[in-house]
């Protein structure tokens, strides 16, 4: 039988952010910053999942984004438009906030890391075929493989949903299609994952030859991965803190 999902996390109850900029005039093009007790480090670009979708926004991931903060960082926990069949709006408002977040926020080293989570991995790791000289990209549990997501009808139809068309024909979304710039990609994956199974992190690893950081996590499932109670949380400090020259 398999391993039921954590969903603890959901309980937390996130911090307000420190400041919140706009950087468009619709209320989803907005970016929480939570100031980082260090100067001069990378700033951290937070991207939420939820299958691009309404159900989850960026609030879920405020407990993750904090504890960020606390150890250090610099975190801008942004939002997006999620309109379905038109992800050419997710996709420009998630290119836009990365640029403008690394604009407009202050005490950072003017590089990047990008983390996201589920939906949001796929979303860093579509960015990083379009920004270069990113510091670290970082996927956890991200949806890889359009096509095997759409094979697999995970989210219940979220990958028609979100794209409006078959994956096959949307092959400039899918990350097993495009390049990453040489932007270094580390993917963090449970192998109990039932809501988006470690094999399309898999597959996409095998696909690139030894050039992915791959980190399987045995007894691990999809929400431990933003938990920061859990022992996740201290292999994704040590990733960051490869980046922090």
């Amino acid at each position: 039988m398999a391993k039921s999902e954590d969903r603890s996390v959901f309980d937390l109850v996130g911090r307000a952010p420190d400041s919140t900029l706009n950087y468009g005039q619709l209320p989803d093009q907005v970016i929480d910053i939570y100031s980082g007790k260090e100067v001069g480090l990378p700033l951290i670009v937070l991207i939420h999942g939820g299958y691009w979708g309404n159900e989850f926004d960026r609030k879920h991931l405020r407990p993750f984004a904090s504890a960020l903060a606390e150890t250090g960082w610099q975190v801008a926990l942004i939002e997006y438009q999620r309109i379905s069949g038109q992800p050419y709006i997710m996709s420009k408002d998630v290119e836009s906030a990365i640029r403008f977040a690394v604009e407009k926020i202050p005490d950072h080293n003017g590089s990047v890391a990008l983390i996201g989570h589920s939906a949001g991995g796929h979303l860093a790791m579509w960015a990083a075929s379009l920004i270069p000289h990113l510091k670290s990209v970082i996927a956890l549990a991200p949806i890889a493989d359009l096509r095997a997501c759409e094979v697999l009808n995970l989210g219940n139809g979220a990958i028609q949903s979100f794209l409006g068309a078959p994956a096959l024909q949307r092959s400039d979304l899918d990350p097993m299609q495009i390049t990453t710039l040489g932007n270094p990609i580390t993917i963090i994956h449970g192998e109990t994952d039932t809501q988006v199974p470690i094999e399309l992190s898999e597959g996409y690893v095998n696909s690139k030859n030894g050039a992915v950081t791959f980190i399987k996590l045995a007894g691990v499932g999809h929400f431990e991965l933003i938990d920061p109670r859990s022992l996740v949380w201290e292999i994704i400090q040590r990733e960051l803190n490869k980046v922090k020259s």
